[in-house]
């Protein structure tokens, strides 16, 4: 495989020196507060007003995920009936909240700057039922961390963690580990980071295989596409990840494998389809 991959020309990682044996992360300085854009888990930290009393998490809030050409017909609607100035002002997340969590979500997930966070740090629904004066957007913006959830705990009920949490976790407990601690675990993590940074994607998908086959009754929802993905992405950093050529090493892997090893596999584990690589080529490697 590394062989093959290495006539290609072609190299997962831009940078082999990434990574390492869960190595830690690192993150950039996020402010204190965080507001998830799906249901649950609420990730508003408590905080204290200027009284000194803490003000609760709020209720988490659910609303439809829409496309992106709905949400442009519908935010043309609004601009055209209640003017530009409404996106600026709390009415927007309190009247139009489907538009409000929408665009914030796909703001965050192209990584483009926004002011709209800053109108969710003012809100009732985030003070208590008390609507804060604004101060301003760009700053108030500042003090917002909005975090993607790819796995809802609520609407995902496959047992176990994705492989990318496993790794994060074991990255916050790597101090208190005792070297016995998860070892199969850490074992399976490692290997497949390891073989992602010699641009080898056929060993990890006949690891995951195998786990598959020991629970042949086990409802995935999970592909061994995406655990593996997104296990390089946190593992070795989104910018030192090429996506085209991750999923072109995933094609020719794939293609290798035996008859038998690909009917133990589900339709969602086989590489990903046209339409998918476009939508990754305009949106850009996920934000986990």
């Amino acid at each position: 495989m590394d062989r093959q991959a290495g006539k290609r020309g072609t190299s997962l990682t831009r940078s082999n020196s990434v990574g390492g044996p869960l190595q830690s992360l690192d993150l950039s300085q996020r402010p204190s507060h965080g507001v998830s854009t799906t249901s649950l888990p609420n990730s508003l930290q408590e905080v204290s007003n200027a009284l000194g009393q803490k003000r609760p998490n709020p209720l988490p809030v659910s609303v439809p995920y829409i496309s992106p050409l709905v949400l442009r017909k519908e935010l043309e609607s609004l601009l055209e009936n209640e003017g530009d100035q409404v996106i600026y002002t709390h009415k927007f997340l309190s009247q139009h909240p489907i538009i409000f969590w929408n665009l914030v979500w796909y703001f965050r997930r192209l990584d483009l700057p926004s002011n709209l966070p800053g109108i969710i740090l003012t809100s009732a629904h985030c003070n208590n039922g008390v609507q804060l004066p604004h101060t301003s957007l760009s700053q108030d913006s500042k003090q917002v961390y909005v975090q993607l959830l790819w796995d809802n705990i609520n609407l995902h009920q496959e047992p176990g963690e994705p492989l990318y949490l496993s790794w994060r976790t074991l990255l916050e407990k790597k101090g208190l580990l005792a070297p016995t601690d998860h070892q199969e675990t850490r074992a399976l993590l490692n290997s497949i980071v390891r073989s992602i940074q010699t641009n080898d994607v056929y060993s990890p998908i006949n690891l995951l295989l195998r786990e598959v086959k020991r629970h042949p009754n086990l409802k995935r929802q999970r592909s061994i596409y995406r655990e593996i993905l997104f296990l390089s992405l946190v593992a070795l950093g989104r910018e030192n990840i090429d996506i085209e050529a991750f999923d072109r090493e995933y094609r020719v892997a794939f293609d290798e494998l035996s008859p038998e090893q690909v009917k133990a596999l589900s339709r969602m584990d086989r590489p990903p389809s046209n339409s998918v690589q476009w939508c990754l080529k305009c949106f850009g490697a996920p934000i986990i």
